[in-house]
């Protein structure tokens, strides 16, 4: 147990670290690229590039037998899903990462965000999506798995399709703070990260690596997972290590008490999309891009359209209230 806990803990700082240098928070990358800015979008693509290519040399090592080669597809579930999990973000501004991180810089509000989070995962355990399992999972989930091609091959393909997209385009926005990275700098950290999470879930004896879903649930259940909870406590100190040391740590509230409002909504539909989809922003987006499951693509996809329906709701609301006044 303690070896879990090490390193599950350890893995958390690395990710969190790199999140709040890179300020990558998946509401802000779907709803910049949305707006014509793709600098954080650019750093995803670059780091789940990257990590596709690690995990796939890690799974070719001994010892790696007990971590998941896939998530499962079920396209009503995930879809479903990755549709709350993006209204979730509009609405609390931030995903279920960026929530933890946020915290270690100083966002107290993140608390109550987190605590939506937690009661949302626990609800939506009461749910049972109708729709079939189209793919079981393990190998037979993933891109590789349908092509019947190593799958080392498809992640250097994938590495260098999104190199040569970032070399013809690399952009031309700058980082928001001066101490935030680049695209570039944010891609590498970001895949060496995820990478070196999945190697320390199987040093850990955990199946799966970077993720948020469960460590509720297996808290509620009496039987905690400690690699994914003491993972999660990480990313909290990662991101205060990195907002001490290199900047962006202020202790803060919300300014507006709607914001806590907002917080507790936004984190409870985020909480019970990612348990719907069976991952979240971190689970689909991050590790299970990296394992090119095709559930996770599905995922991505369905929290961008959530994202962009709710901002579209959001600002017809707005226009009609300006409008009445």
């Amino acid at each position: 147990m303690i070896l879990s806990i090490l390193a599950g803990a350890v893995a958390g700082i690395l990710l969190g670290y790199v999140l709040q240098r890179g300020q990558l928070c998946f509401n802000s990358a779907i709803g910049s690229s949305l707006d014509g800015r793709f600098l954080l979008a650019r750093g995803w693509a670059l780091g789940v590039a990257l990590a596709a290519v690690g995990l796939a040399l890690l799974f070719l090592l001994p010892g790696s037998g007990g971590l998941s080669r896939g998530l499962a597809f079920r396209p009503v579930a995930n879809a479903t899903g990755g549709l709350v999990i993006g209204i979730g973000m509009v609405v609390a501004k931030s995903c279920v990462s960026g929530l933890f991180y946020k915290l270690g810089s100083g966002m107290l509000g993140a608390l109550v965000g987190l605590s939506g989070w937690a009661v949302g995962e626990l609800l939506a355990r009461q749910l049972a999506l109708p729709g079939p399992t189209l793919l079981p999972g393990g190998e037979g989930a993933t891109i590789p798995g349908l092509l019947d091609v190593p799958r080392l091959v498809v992640a250097v393909l994938l590495l260098v399709a999104v190199a040569v997209a970032l070399w013809l385009r690399p952009g031309s926005e700058s980082p928001v703070h001066v101490w935030q990275w680049g695209w570039q700098r944010t891609g590498v950290g970001l895949g060496v990260a995820i990478t070196a999470g999945w190697a320390l879930a199987a040093l850990g004896d955990s199946s799966f690596g970077p993720s948020s879903v469960g460590a509720v649930a297996s808290i509620a259940g009496g039987s905690p997972n400690y690699w994914l909870i003491t993972f999660l406590l990480g990313i909290v100190a990662g991101g205060a290590l990195s907002a001490r040391t290199a900047g962006g740590f202020w202790l803060r509230g919300e300014k507006e008490p709607v914001r806590y409002l907002q917080l507790a909504v936004g984190g409870l539909l985020l909480g019970a999309g990612g348990w719907i989809a069976g991952g979240c922003n971190v689970g689909h987006g991050l590790s299970g891009v990296a394992q090119l499951n095709v559930s996770s693509f599905v995922v991505v996809v369905a929290m961008v359209a959530g994202v962009w329906g709710a901002r579209r709701a959001a600002g017809r609301a707005a226009q009609a209230s300006v409008t009445r006044t």
